[in-house]
């Protein structure tokens, strides 16, 4: 676990929105093969550009122990293929995970695709998570946090409490959504501080968002819809975009929302 860590730190990602992963493999406490992501080519997943060098080298890896520090991919694009299915193939017989994926769409599905393959799964030791947690700061917040005055964005409401931050310049908002309905979300914050923007489907068509009522702690906002936060200096106006999860039959769970910030209006001074 540790030597994937260090390995990690050596990635050539493409970008800092791309992350950084590490992998060992294993058997009968022999290292077979180290590398990292970018290693063997740019854009080049660690798991199998390792798992391509081994072979071109006549080494085979059916029954060893893969480390990753992060949970082996579950797609890719055509004609490109998913770490997960060549870790199968190659007959590997367990694979500790680091971290898991923090795209909401692909959240544990590389787990899911090699717990049904018959691979033992197991979870890297926790000082060693946060360490992998650190290294991929970037690459994680942008489904926790947004910046920017307006924007899109999407993150999985059953993780870290619900929660997904987004701030510009001094404003700094904490959305807070949880399951409702088929096709809506709740918009919490228990100090009383949420509105829902009836009737209102587009952000122009809100004059002031101060003006509607702001007497509940909760408000179920249906997709299409727009709801609100306010903070000391202003109002973030969501509308939701999309829902799903996966207790109604989708493949993961996730809010899609549009979002746009407005400071709250300035009182006119006296004799104005």
């Amino acid at each position: 676990m540790r030597r994937a860590v260090e390995l990690g730190k050596k990635s050539i990602s493409e970008d800092v929105k791309k992350p950084v992963v590490g992998v060992v493999i294993v058997r009968d406490g022999e290292v077979l093969g180290e590398s990292f992501r970018g290693e063997t080519g740019e854009g080049r997943h660690a798991e199998f550009g390792l798992l391509d060098r081994l072979k071109s080298e006549g080494i085979d890896v059916v029954g060893a122990t893969v480390y990753s520090t992060l949970e082996p991919c579950s797609r890719r694009n055509e004609p490109k293929r998913p770490c997960a299915s060549h870790l199968m193939e190659a007959g590997v017989s367990e694979v500790c995970v680091g971290i898991y994926d923090p795209n909401p769409e692909i959240y544990r599905e590389g787990w899911k695709l090699l717990n049904e393959a018959g691979i033992k799964l197991t979870d890297f030791d926790e000082d060693f998570r946060d360490a992998i947690s650190t290294d991929n700061a970037e690459f994680i917040d942008q489904y926790r946090v947004a910046i920017g005055e307006r924007g899109s964005a999407h993150y999985d409401f059953t993780q870290n409490g619900g929660r997904f931050r987004i701030q510009h310049e001094d404003l700094k908002f904490s959305l807070r959504t949880s399951e409702c309905g088929d096709d809506s979300v709740y918009i919490i914050d228990h100090a009383g501080n949420v509105a829902a923007l009836k009737h209102a489907r587009e952000f122009a068509e809100v004059d002031d968002p101060g003006a509607y009522d702001w007497s509940n702690y909760t408000r179920d906002i249906s997709v299409g819809a727009i709801g609100a936060i306010r903070v000391d200096g202003g109002y973030l106006m969501v509308k939701i975009v999309d829902v799903k999860c996966q207790n109604r039959g989708a493949t993961h769970t996730e809010v899609r929302f549009d979002y746009e910030i407005r400071r709250k209006r300035a009182l006119p001074a006296p004799g104005e």
